[in-house]
């Protein structure tokens, strides 16, 4: 793990970012065991401080709590949950975790728009994994991850076309539906674990959103009003 001694904000994002993508992913024994473990809270603690303590604060406290609960529940459990929220819940998935779904309800090409974030990943060379879609919002995340870790190794030019790429992906591939989806689960996880990674998922992107000087981008609430992020 590393330290926040050695951590440049680059490095910081980057931890972050793929922590919170391994959080989404479905939490078979593997998952469930490294998510519960609870090593990483340390990292992503550090990370979130060297960024901006006073704002991440709060949502640390009981996400910290609920990785506690975590460790003492148990597998199925955590499955259970995912898969109501994320996958199969009659009478229709409560929240989908692909951005072609709310881009979809905009009016946009879902097709399109998965087809340019495939286009993104592989100029970047990420090849993400065949049994869940590229639009996953663990894929993006994940993404966001590498091209911050590779920014914090960059210098000159290429350091400014990372910067352009994250901003870009987020402004375009995140930003419109994410705050969404956060707002979904929020409201009807029964887990404290994903109630308080959707707390943290969003209130991280907004930092981004303010870190890389991305414009306001409006998405609409289920309740028809717009928000434009915290």
């Amino acid at each position: 793990m590393v330290r926040i001694s050695k951590m440049d904000r680059s490095t910081a994002r980057s931890l972050v970012y793929n922590m919170l993508a391994i959080c989404y992913v479905y939490p078979d024994e593997q998952v469930y065991a490294s998510i519960a473990a609870g090593k990483w809270i340390r990292g992503i603690k550090d990370a979130l401080h060297l960024l901006d303590e006073k704002n991440f604060d709060d949502c640390l406290r009981p996400f910290e709590q609920a990785i506690i609960r975590a460790e003492e529940g148990e597998q199925s459990v955590m499955a259970r949950e995912y898969t109501r929220l994320f996958i199969d819940c009659c009478p229709h998935v409560i929240a989908p975790p692909y951005g072609s779904f709310y881009l979809k309800k905009e009016g946009l090409d879902s097709a399109k728009t998965t087809s340019e974030v495939l286009r993104f990943y592989h100029e970047a060379g990420f090849i993400p994994e065949e049994d869940i879609y590229p639009d996953h919002i663990a894929h993006e995340l994940e993404f966001m991850g590498i091209l911050a870790g590779e920014e914090s190794q960059a210098s000159g030019n290429e350091k400014i076309k990372l910067e352009e790429i994250q901003m870009n992906f987020l402004s375009r591939f995140i930003l419109p539906w994410v705050p969404t989806f956060c707002q979904k689960v929020a409201e009807h996880s029964r887990d404290p674990f994903y109630h308080y990674l959707d707390n943290l998922t969003d209130e991280f992107i907004n930092f981004e959103k303010n870190y890389l000087g991305v414009e306001e981008v409006n998405s609409r609430r289920e309740d028809g009003s717009e928000t434009t992020g915290r």
